[in-house]
């Protein structure tokens, strides 16, 4: 079983969900508004889990935050929720209509929030955290995720997921800006070509040169080894300056050989 929730600072459950590998079944939990006097924390939500959760299977666990009651869970890229709701959004002299998550009805509100909790029981064990806002400006080199780490990470976000994918639903964008792995192996491609925009580039993506092995801008030197990609697409640069011969040589020979086998 996996439980995780988000909290105030003095422990109030503000929306917390429950993983029920054994039985693949999901629900969600709030403190209920409705009762004032105590504070009495009940499921508000329930269902199936779209797929198995194996003993030892890697699994991710998201809690996007869009307003104080409007909150939703993801778990291996099913959206813990039944549906969808249209809300009024003013552009301008224009009223649109977005469609958004559910209302949360929880007694605390998100902008009440200083703890986040997850335990697992079990064989279940939490292995990497990150945290932040919709859109945080990192050093450039800081943007590039591990190669190992963001095919694990694709692969769980799917599309196909019922009956309410995660990707591209609740906050759970499509990953655009990630890591280029030279033909799927552990080392980065010695040009990346979609390093994450900043609040010069002006939406434009970055282009850099960086180390096949730590994936760091070579020398850490932004200014010398990383330019705008062009406004039609693609690089300037093909940074074959900074391949590695020895690394492509290694990926090249663990292909053949898995090819032959």
């Amino acid at each position: 079983q996996i439980k995780a929730g988000y909290y105030t600072a003095d422990q109030k459950l503000i929306f917390g969900v429950t993983i029920d590998c054994g039985k693949k079944k999901w629900s969600t939990q709030v403190t209920d508004p409705e009762n004032k006097d105590k504070d009495h924390v009940k499921n508000s939500l329930s269902g199936d889990l779209a797929g198995e959760c194996k003993s030892g299977e890697i699994f991710d666990i998201w809690l996007k935050i869009h307003q104080p009651k409007m909150m939703s869970w993801i778990f291996n890229g099913q959206g813990l929720q039944f549906k969808t709701r249209k809300t009024p959004f003013r552009h301008g002299q224009t009223t649109i209509y977005r469609e958004r998550p559910l209302e949360i009805l929880t007694k605390y509100g998100s902008n009440k929030a200083k703890f986040f909790k997850a335990k697992a029981t079990g064989v279940a064990k939490f292995t990497e955290a990150s945290w932040g806002q919709c859109i945080t400006w990192l050093g450039r080199w800081q943007r590039i995720v591990r190669c190992p780490i963001v095919v694990q990470a694709r692969s769980k976000m799917s599309q196909d997921v019922k009956p309410i994918p995660g990707l591209g639903h609740f906050g759970a964008d499509m990953q655009i800006f990630a890591p280029t792995c030279f033909l799927g192996s552990k080392y980065y491609d010695w040009l990346q070509q979609s390093i994450h925009p900043d609040r010069q580039s002006q939406g434009r993506s970055y282009c850099c040169c960086v180390d096949m092995v730590t994936g760091r801008t070579e020398n850490d030197d932004d200014d010398v080894h990383c330019a705008l990609s062009k406004e039609t697409g693609g690089c300037e640069s093909s940074c074959m300056a900074f391949a590695k011969n020895n690394l492509i040589e290694e990926v090249m020979a663990a292909k053949d050989a898995e090819e032959s086998d």
